[in-house]
């Protein structure tokens, strides 16, 4: 599991016995979870304050600080290995009580940060990851220009595309089968009629009992999208939980991010909220678009413009797309099929159909006129 992986290199980096494939193993791992490094920051900065102050004041000031905080948790704590049994007695100021002191200073110090460790393990850090008040037992996520295959416990396979997330808790098969998707998925979920499968996304949740089918839910997307491949799914909107809509094979149903807020609802008036349509095929070769990712192809729709194109490549490639030419951004809609392109080869053929420039200065790309 990712979480108890961790607090195992956690810990082992506090207490200086992580060999040197540890520590780079924990350095990755911070830079793909910006939550695990927030808490790494602050108990690793703990610790080694705690073992930094060395002058004898210094050092009880700290160790009393850490003391207070873990008080504040709730948590007995007695300090009185740092003093003599009556009240106001200190240890002496020779050499050996000096060490002495000091090493019953960072022996404490040591003691918190532990402590700390096992209570944000067990409290804090499961908490933030709860959905339904079950704690979530597995989770996957994929990085921009990556994508994975997984199989859930029940046998069904999941295609996660670049820059998404998939999470589920301990409780997967027993009553439902229940996912967290943030991205996009394409789902080939093994029929079971007594355990329905349900993903869970910020607008949406679909409900299926065995069937193939796609959801792509990107935050910045204006839409959130289901196509059905084969079988049936009932979707859900979150603030309609009343309404019940079905897909037929070969339809998509598609509903607008902005639903879930009420004072865009009022005032927007041009697009529908929920449309649905039939799927996309690409004419060349019969392909469908929406699904399209997951044998490594990249197609644009028609009515897609440049801008919303850019989105996915950022993805796709791993890049940051910016307009200095707002023309491109917002008249031009490609319509095109990409594989094995690299970012420069791509946006070479793009450049055909609609005259720009563009610039690249790493994994930025500036598209000029």
């Amino acid at each position: 599991m990712i979480a108890d992986r961790f607090w195992e290199l956690l810990a082992k980096q506090a207490f200086a016995e992580a060999n040197e494939s540890e520590l780079r193993e924990f350095e990755d791992f911070l830079s793909d979870h910006p939550d695990y490094k927030n808490i790494a920051e602050s108990l690793t900065g703990l610790s080694h304050q705690s073992l930094l102050s060395d002058q004898d004041h210094e050092a009880e000031k700290v160790f009393e600080q850490h003391v207070h905080r873990i008080r504040n948790l709730g948590i007995e704590f007695h300090d009185a290995q740092i003093s003599n049994s009556e009240p106001g007695a200190e240890l002496k100021t020779n050499g050996v009580g000096k060490r002495l002191k000091r090493w019953s200073v960072f022996a404490g110090c040591a003691t918190i940060v532990v402590l700390t460790i096992l209570i944000f393990r067990n409290n804090v850090f499961s908490s933030a990851h709860v959905t339904k008040s079950k704690v979530l037992v597995s989770q996957v996520t994929t990085k921009p220009a990556s994508r994975t295959q997984i199989q859930l416990p029940d046998g069904s396979s999941v295609w996660l595309n670049s820059s998404s997330n998939l999470t589920y808790d301990k409780d997967f098969g027993k009553d439902l089968r229940e996912v967290n998707l943030t991205g996009e998925g394409f789902f080939d979920v093994v029929k079971d009629p007594s355990h329905p499968f349900i993903i869970h996304t910020k607008v949406i949740d679909v409900k299926v009992l065995g069937t193939e089918f796609n959801v792509k839910a990107y935050p910045n997307d204006a839409y959130t999208e289901t196509s059905l491949i084969r079988g049936s799914v009932e979707i859900t909107v979150k603030n309609r939980p009343e309404e019940k809509h079905y897909l037929k094979p070969n339809e998509k149903m598609s509903v607008a991010n902005d639903i879930l807020n009420e004072e865009v609802k009022k005032t927007t008036k041009s697009q529908p909220f929920i449309l649905t349509q039939p799927l996309t095929y690409y004419p060349i070769d019969s392909t469908i678009v929406e699904t399209s990712w997951v044998n490594n192809r990249l197609i644009f729709q028609e009515n897609e413009t440049f801008r919303e194109v850019a989105l996915k490549m950022e993805r796709w490639y791993g890049v940051r797309i910016n307009f200095a030419y707002m023309g491109a951004a917002d008249e031009y809609r490609p319509f095109v099929s990409f594989q094995n392109e690299t970012i420069n080869q791509a946006l070479d053929e793009l450049k055909e159909g609609y005259k720009f420039n563009y610039k690249m200065d790493g994994p930025n790309v500036t598209i000029t006129q």
